[in-house]
């Protein structure tokens, strides 16, 4: 029995330990100091964490600037790493094609990416204002354009396009309330989702549009 309640606390205080951790660290880094863990627990698929972890920091090294303006989230979960990016960082208003900086911001996010050998979801945003005038004949159209132009330039910087799926879901999948200003730059918006290889089986199909 004294073994038995040593192991218990032990454990206890690995699991109160990891619970601060999870405060007191930034999500990637959690993910990477459990991945960690598990490494020297055996766990088979801990090295690729890892690799993915070092990676999804030189994301966040390299687009440093871009995250600190606001233009550019990291979420980092145990199922996918998600980039958003700010719609007007990579697209004109009501244009799919893809602004000269954004090219250069996306080669950079691509770099990395390549190297995790994982699904990449490439997903569009809109607000609900309505589109008169213009080029596309409804925002569901304009979000998933600019999603095939990311895609595009992606595969022809060397991505494996095979790895690459787009979607558009205009204004249907809002972050936020559209009846402010805010809101609504907060809803125009590119998702890059990594889904981690070990989870890419058990996703939903999808139908792009």
């Amino acid at each position: 029995m004294v073994p038995f309640a040593d192991l218990m606390s032990t454990l206890v205080i690995l699991f109160l330990a990891l619970y601060a951790f999870s405060y007191n660290m930034k999500r990637s880094e959690y993910e990477k100091a459990i991945a960690t863990l598990q490494k020297e627990l055996g766990v088979k698929s801990a090295d690729k964490k890892i690799k993915d972890m070092e990676l999804t920091k030189k994301v966040e090294e390299d687009l440093k600037k871009q995250i600190q303006a606001g233009q550019l989230g990291v979420e980092v979960t145990t199922s996918r790493i998600k980039l958003t990016f700010s719609a007007p960082v990579l697209f004109d208003s009501g244009s799919a094609e893809l602004k000269a900086g954004a090219k250069e911001l996306l080669r950079s996010v691509a770099e990395n990416l390549k190297k995790m050998d994982s699904p990449v979801l490439v997903e569009g945003h809109t607000d609900a204002a309505r589109m008169l005038g213009k080029k596309f004949r409804s925002n569901r159209e304009l979000s998933l354009m600019r999603a095939f132009s990311v895609i595009n330039y992606l595969a022809a910087d060397g991505f494996p396009a095979g790895r690459l799926s787009a979607y558009g879901y205009g204004e249907y999948r809002p972050l936020a309330p559209n009846d402010t200003e805010e809101g609504r730059g907060r809803n125009r918006r590119i998702e890059i989702t990594v889904i981690r290889q070990e989870n890419a089986q058990n996703q939903p199909a999808e139908t792009a549009g």
